[in-house]
């Protein structure tokens, strides 16, 4: 279990993060959902004693960041997403990968079976500088991947990959989970977050705002366009605007009779509607619309 106790980091009189406390849980994929600048790669350089909060502190199996011996042993065990500019332009990939597996102390042979998986074949051998950038982003992932950490943190790991990458990747992140890995998510593709993370937490002022625990939220809404036609049904009901003024209304608190109205005066009046679960996409707009 990763441990976030009471952590509090400002820049000047500027609260980044407040009081800020979560228990991560091994085996589970969290992603991390705010608008940019509002604290998700703040979080990750806490965790990674990168940044050190004025309060609070991190732990994991009881480690904490004192002392040069609990900061190394922290540091085999938890591993971040390398940005591209620390990559070397005259090494190739499997340079790469062969001393990230040897820093972490993982079996260099597992290296073959990452570039299988992740279907590099065609240019590992090749110098980084001749890499696009989504490769450049393929191998970035892979390297955490060859590190076998048990905490992985990836702040926007899609970025500049196409749809057919970004779903390999998923697939990845869902085998490293079925494995026990701890991964923690920054990452602005909502659609596709949605389809592997465990827990998703929204931030805002430096808190946790909303903790969804996306895989068992089952919750049905009916979805329509804000119309005055329906505003004397909806008086007495527990519904949602969000701000391109769509109502987001929750089917299990109607009672059947309210529910036949509704659908009759939508149908009635020609107004669209669909019944869906709530979206991330939707508690985004909903908290930072």
């Amino acid at each position: 279990m990763l441990k976030l106790k009471n952590i509090t980091l400002s820049f000047g009189n500027h609260t980044v993060l407040d009081d800020f406390n979560y228990n991560f849980q091994n085996g589970t994929i969290y992603g991390l959902v705010a608008p940019n600048g509002t604290g998700k790669s703040t979080l990750i350089n806490v965790i990674l004693n990168n940044l050190k909060p004025q309060k609070g502190y991190v732990e994991y199996n009881e480690l904490q960041y004192k002392n040069e011996k609990t900061i190394v042993k922290l540091h085999q065990e938890i591993c971040a997403f390398p940005d591209q500019s620390e990559l070397f332009s005259f090494m190739t990939g499997r340079d790469h990968l062969k001393l990230y597996a040897n820093l972490w102390h993982n079996n260099p042979q597992k290296v073959k079976d990452i570039i299988s998986t992740l279907k590099m074949e065609t240019y590992i051998d090749r110098k980084v500088e001749t890499y696009s950038l989504g490769m450049k982003q393929r191998l970035c992932f892979a390297m955490v991947v060859a590190t076998n950490t048990s905490v992985m943190l990836l702040d926007e790991v899609m970025n500049g990959l196409d749809p057919q990458n970004v779903q390999l990747i998923s697939q990845v992140l869902l085998n490293l989970r079925a494995q026990g890995k701890l991964i923690i998510m920054a990452s602005h593709l909502l659609q596709n977050l949605q389809q592997y993370a465990d827990q998703v937490l929204f931030l805002k002022n430096g808190r946790i705002i909303k903790n969804l625990n996306n895989k068992a939220e089952t919750k049905k809404y009916l979805e329509f366009n804000n119309s005055s036609l329906i505003n004397d049904i909806l008086e007495e009901s527990n519904y949602q605007i969000l701000p391109n003024q769509t109502i987001l209304l929750p089917i299990d608190e109607l009672n059947p009779d309210k529910f036949d109205s509704i659908i009759h005066i939508l149908l009635e009046n020609n107004v669209s509607f669909t019944v869906r679960k709530i979206s991330l996409e939707d508690l985004f707009n909903k908290f930072y619309g």
